[in-house]
């Protein structure tokens, strides 16, 4: 199991933090301890965390003002606000309760040390708190990639190909071939425009992988799950439809999709001829990946991804 690194933040005698001792004597976690704001903010700068333990008074500041700061840099961090029963979760600075998703533990409370090192299991490292549906074999399908060369310029010629087939069957001005990484998704091929990595919140991809078969959103302003979404907006995506591109023991990597800037429909023989292109993409990885010598180390971009590229 890899290392789960722990931020908490807070006097270390304080009242409003449980002792963290037995969150530091497990051998999987590495906690770095701050005192304010500002300090944990700098922290949050020039590293990742999977987890934030936070006291709710601090001295620049309250943990909610954090915590709103962990969301904005890094939203899928699982978050922990540590205080007593005469703390009422308002922001000192304005008064207006947050709104930020996050775990609430009483330090007044029996078992609070315990209950903070549940917590951080759970937050960090099922993540439980991330803007966005996670499949159950979450973890096997990370593993997963580390298989493949996404790289690799052979693997990056055929699935070009393939963006510009569906393009063209589908009559459509865009199409992809997604990567769905921990934090973002990636557009490996594309036709039409040259779109950067989003934000995997911000994906409907995000959705697509969870699913067998075919996602189809006729128009993403009738549908409840993207209402609102800024990057769909700004690629001028009103229709999206994806077939999950996955591995021999049914491991979703990622998709390939069409869009439209306007609503239209799609028929089964569409979804079908999605699929097809989907499984082409689905082999021609796999063939790549035994011929040039079999797994890979994962790229450090693929690795960190989300974390240094700045998620929209």
């Amino acid at each position: 199991m890899s290392e789960t690194t722990v931020l908490c933040v807070g006097a270390d005698e304080s009242d409003g933090l449980p002792p963290v001792d037995r969150l530091a004597s497990d051998g999987d976690v590495r906690v770095l301890r701050r005192e304010t704001v500002a300090a944990a903010a700098a922290t949050l700068a020039d590293r990742s965390v999977d987890c934030l333990v936070t006291e709710y008074d601090l001295p620049d500041g309250t943990g909610t003002e954090l915590i709103g700061h962990v969301r904005e840099v890094d939203p899928d961090t699982g978050c922990i606000l540590c205080g007593d029963a005469s703390q009422d979760l308002t922001d000192a600075a304005t008064g207006t309760e947050t709104n930020h998703v996050a775990e609430f533990v009483r330090t007044d409370s029996p078992g609070a040390t315990t209950r903070v090192a549940q917590l951080v299991e759970a937050t960090a490292r099922h993540r439980s708190q991330t803007a966005y549906p996670l499949p159950q074999d979450e973890d096997d399908r990370l593993a997963a990639m580390e298989r493949y060369d996404f790289d690799s310029e052979r693997f990056r010629s055929g699935i070009r190909r393939l963006a510009d087939v569906a393009a063209a069957h589908f009559d459509v001005a865009q199409s992809s071939v997604n990567l769905v990484t921990e934090r973002t998704q990636e557009f490996l091929a594309c036709h039409g425009e040259e779109w950067d990595a989003t934000a995997r919140e911000q994906s409907i991809c995000a959705y697509a992988i969870l699913e067998d078969g075919v996602t189809v959103v006729e128009d993403t302003l009738e549908d409840p799950r993207f209402e609102g979404n800024e990057v769909l907006d700004e690629l001028g995506v009103r229709f999206y439809a994806g077939a999950s591109v996955t591995t021999d023991d049914g491991l979703p990597l990622g998709t390939v999709c069409v869009y439209d800037d306007e609503p239209r429909a799609f028929t089964e023989d569409d979804e079908a001829f999605l699929e097809l292109l989907a499984a082409a993409a689905a082999d021609w990885l796999a063939v790549l990946r035994d011929v040039e010598g079999g797994p890979v180390e994962r790229r450090d971009h693929w690795a960190g991804a989300g974390g240094e590229r700045g998620d929209r």
